[in-house]
């Protein structure tokens, strides 16, 4: 008896539990469990095979794979050219993208913050992030109002600089601008 047909015979069940694994449904094991001892057979009629077991897995892995992308790229030819069906879109639907993005530039933002000095970083949030005027934060501080100042020039200046040092100058930077709409619009963007 061939050494590969003896293996598929002894390893059957476990061989369709291996490519159920892969495959996440018993729909098509079968057959693909067939093919795999096919294949195997043909490969020992060309030369012999040390670990006819190891090789049938091998070869099961291995068309498991195959058959993942072929379903993957199966799916995505029948969804065709999605621009040309007639669907009615959610312009208010944030795309995810733009979620994406801003997360990114809030995450950027928090770090430049998070490199900044204690007190400056204290009075920058206050300012920039939560709104409150200079004379406000002087006096939940117990500082000047010049201090205040001081502090939120060198932190836009340093964030600045740390947004253009990661690459972020592009969008991040604009952030600073308006910080408080940004962590706003991705609170409202989480919410969705």
């Amino acid at each position: 008896m061939s050494a590969i047909l003896e293996a598929y015979l002894e390893n059957l069940p476990s061989l369709k539990r291996f490519l159920t694994r892969y495959l996440k449904s018993r729909e098509g094991v079968d057959d693909l469990a067939q093919e795999c001892f096919v294949r195997a057979f043909a490969a020992e009629a060309q030369h012999p095979i040390d670990s006819p077991k190891a090789f049938l897995f091998t070869v099961a892995r291995n068309l498991a794979l195959n058959e993942i992308t072929r379903r993957s790229t199966a799916a995505i030819e029948s969804l065709g050219d999605l621009s040309d069906l007639d669907v009615l879109e959610d312009r208010d639907q944030v795309a995810v993208d733009d979620v994406v993005d801003s997360r990114e530039r809030v995450h950027q933002l928090a770090q430049a913050i998070d490199r900044l000095p204690p007190q400056c970083a204290k009075v920058f949030i206050l300012r920039i992030m939560q709104g409150l005027s200079h004379k406000e934060i002087a006096a939940r501080l117990g500082i000047s109002v010049r201090t205040v100042e001081n502090h939120v020039a060198s932190g836009l200046i340093r964030c600045k600089a740390f947004l253009r040092s990661q690459g972020g100058a592009s969008g991040s930077e604009e952030a600073l601008g308006e910080p408080a709409n940004l962590a706003m619009s991705v609170a409202s963007v989480e919410k969705k």
